[in-house]
């Protein structure tokens, strides 16, 4: 296990133990690098407990009620003779693991760098904790939605179309059949100030290569025409609509690729001439659960106070390392977090594997 010292020549230092700012600098850091977070179910790490195991329990849909209720008559019976129904539970389960990164800096650092560069520490180990997390979670949902393939090819090994209007209304159709629940409400707009309406939604996650194909659309609305009507989650970028539901679409630079899988092309991204693969992964609400960045994830606004979850950003000064550092020249700062996820329910998330255009100059 090697051990790299941060000193002078090669970053910046820190003066003073960690504070409510450094903690919020370095949350705000990671959450904008974590669009995969946006909409899971939020599982809670308790300490101490005992556990590793994080649990979520999911209360299934009943089936309807058609049969007309008789009026009551004669002796009253418990319940007027009304059945009850009976609740159905499942309960998924994850195990969390433990991630983290940390710096060792020297007193030279301590002593010869500005005080107001230590935030830049924090907030680059936030981006680094954040894209971590989203890659995990990334993961997650890749290798768990039911494949759609874009122009309805045979295999992921035929793919070389960009994600087209087909693809979008097929997905939102099985979304709605599946009785997915959607996470935004309706909001009418106002020609007066240029605004759309925006129907219920389901999320979208693609890479920026698929974003431009999905805004040259037919019906797309580009984010700024409805943002100050709704809250805009972290990398937003525009709506489709679609038959009374819609998808809010947003980017990451983390979205899976498999590249050189699918078929010749030409006017695609490719690898040896082979289009690659993009994974676009649209939900609905409670698809996947997840521990990470505390209950509120990437679509809510951090405070001091709030639960931070399973993160947490340890600060040793000088002369704590005890024989390790006999002259008490060095410092660490680190970041360590507990991560996991889990599928609550698959029906409600698929996965558009599609080509992307290749834009030139």
């Amino acid at each position: 296990m090697a051990l790299t010292v941060t000193d002078d020549g090669a970053s910046t230092g820190l003066s003073k133990p960690i504070n409510a700012v450094f903690q919020q600098t370095f949350l705000r850091r990671a959450q904008q690098m974590c669009p995969y977070f946006t909409g899971t179910q939020p599982g809670t790490l308790n300490k101490q407990a005992g556990t590793a195991t994080i649990k979520w329990r999911r209360v299934e849909q009943l089936a309807t009620s058609t049969s007309a209720l008789s009026e009551i008559s004669g002796a009253y019976t418990l319940m007027g003779g009304r059945s009850s129904v009976t609740p159905t539970f499942t309960d998924v389960t994850a195990t969390v693991s433990k991630y983290g990164q940390f710096y060792i800096v020297t007193e030279e650092l301590d002593l010869y760098t500005p005080n107001g560069s230590a935030g830049e520490l924090i907030a680059t180990l936030g981006e680094s904790a954040g894209r971590s997390l989203n890659i995990l979670m990334a993961n997650i949902s890749v290798n768990n939605a039911t494949v759609v393939l874009a122009n309805n090819v045979a295999s992921a090994g035929a793919v070389v179309a960009s994600v087209a209007t087909g693809d979008l209304n097929y997905v939102v159709n099985t979304l709605t059949k599946n009785a997915a629940r959607v996470f935004t409400p309706t909001t009418p707009g106002s020609t007066n100030i240029g605004t759309v309406p925006i129907l219920e939604s389901y999320w979208g996650i693609c890479h920026p290569d698929v974003a431009y194909d999905i805004s040259q659309l037919t019906g797309f609305t580009s984010v700024e025409k409805y943002a100050q009507q709704v809250q805009i989650a972290t990398g937003e970028f525009g709506y489709y609509p679609m038959a009374g539901r819609g998808l809010r679409f947003l980017l990451s630079e983390d979205a899976p690729v498999t590249t050189g899988a699918g078929a010749t092309a030409s006017t695609k991204h490719q690898t040896t001439n082979k289009a690659d693969v993009y994974n676009t992964v649209i939900y609905g609400k409670d698809f996947l659960g997840s521990v990470g960045l505390g209950m509120r994830h990437t679509d809510g606004v951090y405070r001091a106070g709030d639960n931070t979850g399973g993160w947490e950003i340890i600060y040793h000064q000088r002369g704590t390392s005890g024989a390790l550092d006999p002259l008490n020249e060095i410092s660490t700062l680190a970041y360590k977090m507990f991560f996991s996820g889990a599928v609550l329910n698959s029906n409600w998330g698929l996965l558009v594997k599609s080509a992307a255009t290749l834009l030139v100059a």
